[in-house]
């Protein structure tokens, strides 16, 4: 099919991709989804059920969730119950450590009720509406409708928790874990990013009973290539799906990819990460300038081994944001999956928490794996036919899939703006 034209083209095969495919297959409408493979940040390890890249799922996350589409599949609970988690707060004392929900984190009593107030009264209302909107709107005007989720989004988290008092239990626990998610220093993470992160922490009170769960899933990818190849979908992986030039010409789009085969389209949708999409599409007239947050450094890890006496405990270890290590989380009776912000394996830093005898298992790095910092807003729309997906404007496998179905009803007249 080298040198079709067809209505719409999608680059990038991760959560906006393959929502924005999904929507457009869902109503009969044609479209070629491009991509070295399918997934995105999943980086599923099918024997071992183990994801390298996006790892858990929240309870919220409705669209990867849709049981029409199917995208993802919920395995196993990644904390069953927060006296299972740990947390590590003093990066040179390791024994140094308390339960998510223990007497240090009862301590923190009064942060602890203000936090969850605003979790369950204020933020989780206003950010389901937000998502809602995003649907149907671009990311800024959607902004603009609620005074609340913009300041957030323009706040840093430590910002956010010294206004509302929220100190203790942040310290404590939630940044931990919102350390443990994105690898990223609470100073510079955006207050919306850090809540979107930290929503399955939200307890009800007084029971103390979780809002929302967290939970591994597995990834289908070729089941997911397959479904996208039906109807009026085509889909192309490897060196024929990664493109490497985008150009506007008379036919609308014109994209070609690594192989050398081009395709023109009426719709284009850039749901690659947001620097590979700014390169291609850098210097192209009447095509605004993208700005490309700060990313994180991840390398996850998978491995056979057994923990040093200060991390036997429990299921789940977060660390403070000062540590090279994100977290460790038991899988089973001697496998552990464990993320770094640096190189751990030849550097032998496992030995600080693991047994000698560690084995690694597999192991992805990601040189930029999060966009977190500053707090620009791109555009989604950047030129007649040309929309913009992915995490352009936030962080997350739910805020991409939100991208990729406004990318879908933008194509389908279905938005406001």
């Amino acid at each position: 099919m080298e040198g079709k034209h067809i209505e719409t083209i999608i680059v990038g095969a991760g959560c906006a991709g393959m929502n924005c495919a999904l929507e457009l297959k869902r109503v009969g409408r044609p479209y070629l989804l491009l991509a070295d493979y399918m997934g995105g940040r999943i980086f599923n390890d099918d024997e071992h059920h183990m994801n390298y890249g996006a790892v858990f799922f929240f309870g919220n996350y409705d669209n990867m969730l849709d049981s029409e589409k199917n995208i993802i599949q919920p395995t196993t609970d990644v904390l069953p119950k927060l006296t299972d988690g740990y947390c590590h707060g003093d990066p040179d004392n390791d024994d140094k450590e308390h339960a998510a929900l223990s007497f240090t984190t009862l301590l923190d009593a009064p942060s602890l009720v203000r936090y969850m107030n605003f979790m369950n009264n204020e933020f989780l209302p206003h950010y389901k509406r937000f998502k809602d909107n995003c649907e149907v709107m671009e990311v800024r005007t959607a902004l603009e409708k609620d005074p609340l989720i913009s300041k957030l989004y323009h706040q840093t988290a430590d910002e956010m928790i010294a206004e509302r008092k929220f100190q203790g239990i942040c310290d404590d626990l939630i940044s931990m874990f919102a350390h443990a998610c994105t690898g990223s220093r609470i100073s510079t993470l955006s207050a919306l990013d850090y809540l979107n992160c930290v929503q399955p922490l939200t307890l009800k009170l007084p029971s103390l009973e979780r809002v929302l769960c967290i939970k591994r899933f597995d990834f289908d990818k070729e089941g997911m290539t397959e479904r996208l190849r039906e109807g009026a979908g085509e889909v192309v992986l490897g060196d024929g799906g990664t493109v490497t030039k985008v150009e506007k010409c008379a036919e609308g789009w014109c994209v070609t990819c690594e192989n050398g085969d081009t395709y023109t389209a009426d719709n284009l949708v850039m749901a690659t990460p947001i620097d590979v999409t700014a390169d291609l599409l850098r210097g192209i007239e009447g095509v605004p300038e993208l700005k490309v947050r700060n990313a994180s450094v991840l390398y996850g890890y998978l491995l056979e081994c057994e923990p040093q006496p200060a991390f036997e405990k429990g299921i789940v270890h977060i660390f403070s944001d000062k540590t090279p290590i994100i977290y460790i989380a038991k899988r089973k009776e001697g496998m552990y999956e464990i993320f770094t912000e640096v190189e751990f394996e030849k550097s032998r830093k496992f030995d600080r928490y693991f047994k000698p005898g560690w084995k690694v298992i597999g192991s992805k790095y990601w040189p930029r794996a999060l966009f977190t910092n500053p707090n620009w807003v791109n555009p989604n729309n950047l030129a007649p036919g040309l929309i913009l997906a992915g995490d352009c404007n936030g962080l997350g496998m739910e805020p991409a899939a939100v991208s990729g179905v406004y990318a879908a009803n933008k194509i389908l007249g279905k938005t406001v703006d």
